[in-house]
C-alpha cells in the first residue's frame, strides 16, 4: 500500500505532508545525513584507556564529536522527513522521541565527547601527576559515569522515534525489507554509537529511507490509469 502523494510547486509530497520542500532538497536531507553519520562512526576514536593514548587522540576526539554534533541535528531532520512520509511527523512518540534524541544525545556528545578531548588536550602542558589527575576525572565520562545517563536517554528517544516509524511502515503495508531494516536501525544504536553500532544504526536508517525513496519514485513515475 503506497502512501498517496500530491504535487505542489513542481515537487512531489506525500498527502498530508507538513514539510513542503523541493524534491531534490527533501531527498538530500533524507538520505545524506544518515549516510555521512554512518561513515563518520567508522572513524570514531577508540584509544586505549591510559593517559598517553587519550592525550594522543585528544584533538581528533574533540573534533570528531563536534562534527558528529552537527550531523546529529541533520539526522533528526532526516528522521522527521521519513516520519512525514509515513504521516507520523506530528505524532507524540515521534516528537518526544526525536526531541529526546537531539537534546540528550547532543548533551552527552558535548560533555563526554568534546569535553573529554578538550580536557586531555589541555593536559598536555601539565606535569605527569596533573595529567593523571585530569585523566581520572574524565576517563569514565563516556562510559559508567553520570554523563552516560544522557546517552541512555538520547538512545531511548531514538528507539522510540525510529522504532515507531518501523511499526507505522508495517501497518501501512510497506515492503517487509523497508520496515525490517528500519526496525534494525532502532535496535542497533543500543550497542552504542562508535563503530560498529552507530554505523549499523545510521546505515540501516539510510537503507530504509532509500528503499522508501525508490518506492516513492517508482510510484510517481507510474502512468495514471
Amino acid at each position: 500500500m503506497m502512501t498517496s502523494e500530491t504535487v505542489r510547486g513542481g515537487a512531489r509530497h506525500p498527502a498530508g505532508s507538513t514539510w513542503h520542500l523541493p524534491a531534490s532538497l527533501r531527498r538530500a536531507l533524507l538520505l545524506v545525513p544518515p549516510l555521512l553519520l554512518a561513515g563518520l562512526e567508522i572513524a570514531h576514536p577508540q584509544p586505549q584507556m591510559n593517559v598517553q593514548a587519550i592525550m594522543d587522540a585528544s584533538t581528533w576526539f574533540a573534533t570528531f564529536h563536534v562534527i558528529q554534533l552537527a550531523l546529529i541535528g541533520l539526522m533528526a531532520i532526516s528522521v522527521m522527513l521519513l516520519a512525514d512520509n509515513y504521516g507520523r511527523a506530528t505524532s507524540w512518540p515521534t516528537r518526544v522521541g526525536i526531541g529526546m534524541f537531539m537534546v540528550f544525545f547532543s548533551a552527552y556528545d558535548t560533555l563526554a565527547g568534546s569535553g573529554t578531548g578538550l580536557a586531555m588536550r589541555s593536559a598536555r602542558d601539565l606535569s605527569a601527576a596533573q595529567q593523571e589527575g585530569v585523566f581520572l576525572v574524565v576517563k569514565d565520562w563516556p562510559g559508567l559515569a553520570a554523563p552516560f545517563v544522557l546517552s541512555i536517554l538520547g538512545t531511548a528517544g531514538w528507539v522510540v522515534a525510529v522504532g515507531g516509524l518501523a511499526l507505522a511502515a508495517r501497518r501501512q503495508a510497506a515492503p517487509r525489507r523497508e520496515w525490517l531494516v528500519l526496525g534494525l536501525a532502532a535496535v542497533f544504536l543500543l550497542a552504542g554509537h562508535p563503530f560498529p553500532g552507530g554505523t549499523l544504526a545510521f546505515g540501516s536508517f539510510f537503507v530504509a529511507a532509500l528503499f522508501y525513496d525508490l518506492r516513492s519514485s517508482r510510484a510517481g513515475a507510474a502512468p495514471a490509469t
